[in-house]
């Protein structure tokens, strides 16, 4: 909830809007988070200005182009919250503003489209009984200017964004994560195992970081080698106070048997060791002794083990989770692609759809398909150049006079 950091107070309509708008339609908790997130910069431009919003719109005084214009400004301030362990997810307005430093574009994108819906929901609140039409007329202005004012989505699927690791970069990986490896930077040999285990699922079936840590498991089918990923949004029985989310469809994976010994190794010989482990289900568990130990792995426990790994060599200096994904990604395409009978582009887009949880004609698999032949077009062109044997005039081969 939001609350008022003078007071300690909850304030009524931010709370009730992200209750019926966000939290009644079923939505994540990073949702929630994120519209209170963004409806706390609209309260703390209306407090720096010694105004209050809900005044405001009982007036009928909407904001204009130019207080749109200061309201995008203010949207762009980068905040750092004075939040500790103990805040019980509350968002104080009272946040401290970092010294000439901007938030994201993507950042800037969320809070301007969470300020247009809160505006326009909360004037029409006050005006609902009102048979001032030019009012209904100015409010549907205001919420458009806002989302107007919102900075230009650069492409998710940029190229330079989606790159997957190569060959050299995976046989660094796995040599790193060899348990007896002088290179792993983990020194508890029962870390050292649980670590690589998790980063052989991520490389071997494409899983997002979300779909990893809700792993239970009861979802290992052994007998059948096979894994299902299930969305179990708000379960009441997972401790974090963070709940990792499965954005993905369901679905039931093929693993090879080398993976399910792993993963067959792990829980009867690594997991089982762990004090508290037996209270969950959750396939991995946090190692490190203290209160959360045995509970299930955290989001930032996952990115930690990622970020120690990331340091162990120049090499990987920017491998995350994701990257991992598009590594899999790239090895469906060229599977499919050195095949004797290669599946049609439309039984490709499905089967990647199918494997990755995307819904199918969503278009993020036909993206992947065309990045393939992209690559495969650019490789051709320089063949072409390579067979291309006269050389221009002036150019490095000829003679000098």
């Amino acid at each position: 909830m939001l609350v008022d950091n003078s007071s300690g107070l909850p304030l009524f309509y931010p709370n009730l809007f992200v209750t019926t708008q966000v939290r009644n339609k079923s939505l994540s908790y990073s949702t929630m988070e994120a519209t209170l997130s963004g409806i706390s910069v609209l309260l703390r431009y209306m407090n720096e200005r010694n105004e209050s919003l809900e005044d405001r719109f009982q007036k009928v005084a909407l904001f204009r182009e130019h207080e749109l214009d200061a309201i995008r400004d203010f949207c762009q301030i980068k905040f750092r919250a004075q939040t500790n362990e103990n805040s019980n997810g509350m968002f104080t307005i009272s946040e401290l503003r970092e010294f000439d430093e901007k938030v994201s574009s993507q950042t800037e994108y969320v809070r301007l489209t969470v300020v247009a819906q809160y505006t326009k929901w909360l004037a029409e609140r006050f005006i609902a009984n009102s048979k001032d039409k030019l009012a209904v007329l100015q409010i549907g202005k205001m919420e458009k200017g806002l989302k107007a004012r919102r900075p230009v989505k650069k492409n998710r699927n940029a190229e330079q964004h989606k790159k997957g690791l190569d060959e050299e970069q995976v046989d660094l990986l796995f040599e790193i994560l060899r348990p007896d490896s002088p290179l792993n930077p983990f020194a508890d040999k029962l870390v050292r195992i649980r670590n690589r285990l998790i980063i052989f699922m991520l490389y071997y079936l494409g899983l997002r970081g979300g779909e990893l840590l809700n792993i239970r498991i009861r979802d290992i089918d052994f007998s059948n080698d096979q894994l299902i990923v299930a969305r179990r949004a708000d379960e009441k029985d997972d401790p974090r106070t963070y709940q990792p989310l499965v954005k993905t469809l369901d679905r039931r994976l093929p693993m090879k048997e080398s993976l399910v010994q792993e993963i067959h190794h792990y829980v009867l010989s690594v997991r089982k060791k762990i004090p508290n482990s037996k209270k969950s289900d959750f396939l991995f568990v946090t190692h490190k002794s203290g209160r959360t130990q045995g509970q299930p792995l955290s989001k930032s426990g996952y990115k930690k083990v990622l970020e120690v790994v990331r340091k162990a060599s120049p090499s990987l200096f920017n491998l995350a989770g994701h990257q991992l994904r598009h590594t899999w990604n790239d090895k469906f395409s060229n599977r499919m692609d050195t095949m004797d009978k290669p599946a049609s582009p439309e039984e490709q887009e499905k089967m990647r759809s199918y494997l990755m949880g995307w819904k199918e004609g969503s278009g993020t698999a036909a993206h992947y398909n065309k990045r393939f032949l992209k690559k495969k077009a650019n490789e051709a062109a320089l063949k072409l150049q390579e067979g291309m044997v006269r050389v221009p005039k002036g150019g490095s081969d000829e003679k000098q006079r």
